[in-house]
């Protein structure tokens, strides 16, 4: 076990322990590569899909299935169903280069980043204290 930075080490994890709780109790389904490109896109609002690939080292199929998994549309079958996107976030032309896209989160993407946030202020004080 680490004894320098021991508390601080203990303190983030925990933080990102919560946030992991946060987004299983959200949908126990969610996969990582869904999670990471919601938490980019609620990041940087307006992130090109191109910037997204940059990103995350998915391919753009993949950016492009998990965006529209985190969006309102419909978007996988689960034993024969169809069923609703998150609607975390949306994809919008972009005003300046009509051939790409942009994502933004929703205002529920807005809900859901406010409360990981929320989660993480839990677990962690400005410099890594413990919260009490």
């Amino acid at each position: 076990m680490r004894s320098e930075g021991g508390h601080e080490r203990k303190a983030i994890l925990d933080a990102v322990v919560r946030v992991v709780q946060e987004m299983r109790q959200f949908d126990p389904k969610m996969e990582m590569g869904q999670f990471l490109v919601y938490l980019l896109v609620a990041e940087n609002p307006g992130i090109k899909m191109t910037d997204l690939v940059s990103a995350t080292g998915l391919s753009r199929s993949a950016v492009s299935r998990n965006v529209l998994a985190l969006s309102k549309e419909t978007y996988r079958e689960d034993g024969g169903k169809k069923l609703p996107g998150h609607d975390l976030v949306t994809a919008l032309s972009d005003p300046f280069d009509a051939r790409a896209k942009v994502v933004a989160p929703t205002r529920r993407g807005e809900w859901l980043a406010d409360r990981i946030i929320d989660a993480i202020k839990r677990g962690v004080k400005i410099y890594g204290e413990k919260a009490g």
